[in-house]
């Protein structure tokens, strides 16, 4: 039984998520939810067709994971997809070979494994009842050479985003108000020559072009700038290759204001056009005592 066709995926489509196991739901439903869908796992089929009626409580970018478990619901499933044109449905397959490697690794079997039954016999099973999930879908992904990256822009250009999902936030700050918990790294400018013992620049911030010229023109100052873009530009894609969407930079000087919001604004330069780059200057505006 297949579903009426029902025009091109949408970022605004609310999108329903099933496939083999181990073909990538859960990873899926996550990315999705980095683009700022509300994701719900394993909702039960019986309820869908309440909770997508109930327009003041759903919102309006929603998606949802269906597995093998609901193998006995999935003709009522089917009829509500005809009955909402709305809901999209995206599987996920994988080659048998992979799919048994990702399980082996894992140490797990298929959901619904029999007692001693086998990977191998378990996923052709498994198969056979997701046949007519697999007939009804909008969308059929093979997930079995996708890295987690690939995976995701997979997911983003099917559903139209456009501009690049991977964000580095870049967030100056003061050691002495104590370390950013979020970073994923730090850079430390204590080091480098301090613009507050110059009488004129102590009541500035780095925003300023008379301390970003004083830090610029010192040489370990570009020394360290050309090290840290050069660092960036090594380890940002094996990040988004992991599937990772967004990589905070914390960079610290005594009480940052000066040094480290200077450093962070150069930082953004060097990022901008490349990656969607936020910036924070935490402590820049704190009353010094």
């Amino acid at each position: 039984m297949k579903k009426k066709p029902s025009g091109p995926l949408s970022s605004e489509n609310t999108i329903v998520i099933t496939g083999v196991s181990g073909a990538g739901k859960t990873l899926a439903l996550k990315f999705l939810q980095d683009m700022g869908y509300f994701c719900i796992d394993n909702l039960p089929v019986g309820m869908m067709d309440n909770f997508f009626h109930e327009k003041n409580i759903v919102p309006s970018k929603t998606a949802v994971g269906v597995d093998i478990r609901e193998k006995n619901h999935f003709n009522l499933f089917i009829k509500l997809l005809e009955k909402n044109m709305s809901i999209k449905l995206i599987f996920l397959e994988s080659r048998k070979d992979i799919l048994i490697r990702r399980f082996m690794e894992n140490r797990r079997k298929p959901p619904l494994a029999r007692s001693g039954q086998s990977i191998s016999s378990a996923l052709d099973d498994e198969l056979k009842c997701l046949a007519p999930l697999r007939g009804a879908s909008d969308l059929v992904i093979d997930t079995s050479d996708m890295n987690p990256w690939q995976f995701k822009n997979m997911i983003k250009r099917k559903l139209g985003f456009s501009g690049n999902v991977f964000t580095v936030d870049v967030l100056s700050f003061g050691y002495k108000y104590g370390l950013p918990a979020d970073a994923d790294m730090i850079y430390d400018l204590r080091y480098l020559p301090n613009p507050n013992y110059n009488v004129s620049l102590r009541p500035l911030i780095g925003c300023s072009p008379r301390v970003a010229s004083f830090d610029r023109k010192d040489p370990l100052y570009g020394k360290t700038l050309r090290a840290a873009c050069a660092f960036l530009k090594l380890i940002i894609p094996p990040y988004m290759e992991m599937g990772k969407s967004f990589l905070t930079i914390g960079v610290g000087c005594t009480g940052g204001r000066h040094r480290s919001v200077v450093f962070a604004e150069d930082l953004k330069i060097y990022l901008r056009g490349k990656y969607n780059v936020k910036i924070l200057h935490r402590d820049a505006g704190k009353r010094r005592w």
